[in-house]
């Protein structure tokens, strides 16, 4: 009997042994052989059974769980998807190619986990790489001079502002990587101090996005995401920009990746000479001379499939506003100084805890000074008095937990997470020397496919403010493809906005600024619809064609506003204030077209706005509308490595507000007056050479000309009128060239 029994056992180690010398493996590796940890498989039997889906492992591979014939999909961001057949029983070995073409169609706003841009139910728009160079953009404002349905706005001293959907300043947030940019002046970040150098690509979704972002975002989002890996050992690049106007750049970065580590450092010296459209006054500038210092560290260890990344950065701004000489003997002046210092340090833990389980974690702090000193100087000595000085100060400490359930193949999609905002404010033109400011709240989503062509996002947000009741804050977004070329979009989102600590309790008094904050202010509510159609057919031919047309509406409650409410002759000061109703609405359509080696896109925005100033007064009972017309085109040059671009955008009179003396009421009544219409045109040429590895780019930049613009109310003139004006826009016609060198070291 034991003679059976060993037997069977022996059977069975037999048995058991010939199992595991029969598994097999499905091996992902890049060009350079290393394993690529967290790819997407996808296999599909060809006999119907149903489809089965697996990740990576940290070697690079998973078993070959097929139980048929079938087909394979293999895909990761930034490698080409690859598409083949296996069979059960036997290894299979496959090598990603790098495609940086297909980073762009990945977007990560709003999920978190890497998503397909005409998967998403939200309407994103990617600005990628290729187009910043093109542009030879700088920073984000000269980005954004060319995009529909964005408007920007400029200051001496507080730089450009922006507008989406004809919301703007504090209700567009504006991230780096997912973590808020503090540092807001007048409501707006000075786009200028926000630079290119690092930027991978940019992602923008327009209309409320409460319900993820909470606070200032009811305008939209702006998401900047920089580069964060590569696919070589050793890479890096430097690059200097000239500009006609006096624009002298220069900066550099690199990257060094070791078996599952990455670090990368960057960093650069931007100058600006200033510019004045007056010749006569050659020490004034009206676009104040800036000399600006950035640096960064990154440092990411993976584990598996998860990702840790460190991220710190500084920037130092010195903008010098150089006053004119004065009387009688114009030997003499008053400068003022404005020292701007940023720095932010972010955590962030992301990637896969279990199979189909995404967690998203981020922790940052962001530390922001500015400091305004007040000099005269002598012109004669170059001695100069420091008379007065003025340093404010803003610490914000923020956290961010996004966690997705997403199995492939199903009908749903969870999502949830938390959000924690503590912000301080000090100095001496802070009410009471410091103010302090927090919220915490938590979201949940579900995207739940209804039939395979129809999908839906309903979401809600809930929390706590300590200065403000926040409400419940809801949404819904609904993505229908009944074509496979088709995809209809339509969105409603509830918008909250607490007032900021700036708003509230800072003072800011200058020679050019008189602005008082208002403790009595209320908090913002508003509603936000969006409506789009897209249409891409696939490559045919060498020819593609894409057609979108969309709609929108903002209703605001209680925005605040800006707005002037003592005129005198010395002085003009203005006051943060509720208006009782802002509404916008909007329609957009775009056309891009591309044969070979041209590629056109043609768009057009109409764009209404209605300012309801009180419940009594009303400011105007019909919207305002004003046109937006752009046209790109660019032409690859394949055989000798050249692109040709060439940018034009119309923007068309908008209305403001400004405050107008009244002789009958004897009073300041606010009323409406229009910035009139403008367009710029921009070309360049950029040629490679040795393999991509130096880049030589030509701009011209601004060839209409544009400089200030004029702003006029109805009723305006006299002496007690601020409703006509000039506003410094652009700076004039410029030539640029800039020269990029990169490059790459392998491990053999």
């Amino acid at each position: 009997m034991n003679s059976y029994k060993n037997y069977i056992v022996f059977l069975c180690i037999v048995g058991w042994a010939g199992l595991v010398s029969a598994q097999s493996f499905i091996y992902v590796k890049d060009t350079e052989g290393k394993e690529v940890y967290g790819a997407h498989i996808f296999i599909d039997p060809l006999n119907g059974e149903k489809a089965m889906y697996e990740i990576t492992n940290a070697e690079g591979k998973i078993k070959n769980i097929a139980t048929s014939n079938a087909q394979i999909r293999i895909s990761f961001v930034g490698f080409k998807t690859i598409v083949d057949t296996i069979t059960p029983g036997q290894d299979f070995h496959f090598t990603f190619q790098e495609d940086q073409s297909q980073m762009n169609e990945f977007v990560v706003t709003s999920y978190a986990v890497p998503t397909r841009v005409q998967e998403s139910v939200y309407k994103i728009k990617v600005i990628d790489r290729i187009r910043i160079e093109s542009q030879g953009a700088q920073n984000l404002r000269d980005l954004l001079t060319n995009d529909l349905n964005i408007r920007l706005s400029q200051d001496a001293v507080l730089g450009t502002g922006v507008k989406m959907q004809g919301v703007g300043g504090e209700n567009v947030k504006i991230m780096v990587d997912g973590v808020p940019l503090i540092g807001r002046l007048d409501g707006n970040l000075d786009l200028s101090q926000i630079n290119m150098n690092n930027v991978e690509k940019i992602e923008v979704i327009e209309g409320s996005t409460s319900t993820i972002y909470g606070s200032n975002a009811m305008g939209g989002v702006i998401n900047i995401i920089t580069k964060k890996t590569q696919h070589h050992n050793l890479e890096g690049s430097t690059k200097f920009y000239y500009e006609s106007v006096g624009t002298y750049n220069v900066d550099a970065r690199l990257g060094w990746k070791f078996k599952k580590n990455f670090l990368q450092i960057n960093g650069g010296r931007y100058f600006f000479d200033g510019f004045s459209t007056t010749d006569s006054i050659t020490r004034y500038k009206l676009w104040k001379p800036k000399e600006q210092y950035f640096g960064e560290v990154q440092y990411n260890r993976s584990f598996k499939l998860l990702n840790l990344r460190y991220s710190g950065n500084i920037f130092h701004e010195l903008l010098e506003n150089k006053g004119t000489p004065e009387t009688p003997f114009y030997v003499t002046a008053v400068d003022q100084w404005f020292r701007t210092i940023r720095t932010t340090h972010g955590l962030f833990f992301t990637g896969y805890i279990a199979k189909n389980h995404h967690l998203d974690l981020t922790v940052s702090y962001a530390y922001y000074q500015r400091r305004r000193q007040t000099f005269r100087k002598d012109l004669v000595t170059l001695d100069q008095h420091l008379m007065e000085e003025n340093v404010d100060v803003f610490n914000q400490v923020m956290s961010r937990g996004i966690y997705n359930y997403n199995k492939p193949n199903s009908r749903i999609t969870v999502q949830g997470g938390y959000e924690f905002n503590y912000e301080t404010a000090s100095g001496e033109r802070i009410e009471n020397g410091f103010q302090e400011m927090g919220d915490v709240a938590v979201f949940a989503a579900a995207e739940i496919k209804l039939v395979k062509i129809w999908s839906i996002k309903p979401a809600v947000r809930y929390g706590y403010q300590s200065k403000f009741e926040m409400p419940v804050i809801p949404s819904l977004h609904t993505r229908l493809s009944p074509h496979k070329n088709v995809d209809i979009r339509l969105s409603y989102s509830r918008g909250f906005r607490a007032p900021t600590l700036k708003e509230l309790y800072f003072l800011f008094v200058d020679v050019n600024h008189n602005v008082y904050g208002n403790t009595k202010l209320q908090a913002e509510y508003g509603n936000n619809i969006n409506g789009s159609i897209t249409y891409t057919n696939k490559k045919y031919k060498h020819v593609e064609f894409g057609f979108s047309a969309g709609g929108f509406y903002n209703d605001i409650q209680n925005q605040i506003r800006l707005i002037a409410v003592s005129i005198t002759a010395d002085s003009n000061v203005y006051r943060n204030e509720n208006i009782a109703r802002f509404q916008s609405v909007g329609g957009q359509a775009t056309l891009n077209f591309s044969w070979k080696n041209l590629s056109i896109g043609l768009g057009a925005t109409y764009t209404g706005v209605i300012n309801t100033i009180s419940d009594e007064v009303i400011g105007t009972n019909e919207y305002k509308f004003y046109p937006e017309i752009q046209t790109n085109a660019s032409y690859h040059f394949k055989k000798w490595h050249g692109r040709l671009n060439v940018f034009f955008k119309y923007s068309g009179a908008q209305p403001f507000l400004y405050t107008q003396y009244d002789e009958t009421l004897q009073a300041e009544v606010i009323q409406e007056g229009q910035i009139e219409s403008f367009g710029t045109m921009d070309i360049s040429y950029l040629q490679s050479f040795f393999k991509n590895k130096l880049q030589i780019g030509v701009y011209g930049k601004n060839l209409l000309n544009v400089t200030n613009i004029n702003q006029s109310g109805a009723n305006s003139g006299g002496a007690h009128s601020v409703g006509s004006a000039t506003l410094p826009t652009m700076w004039g016609r410029t030539i640029g060239v800039s020269i990029a060198y990169n490059f790459i070291v392998s491990k053999k």
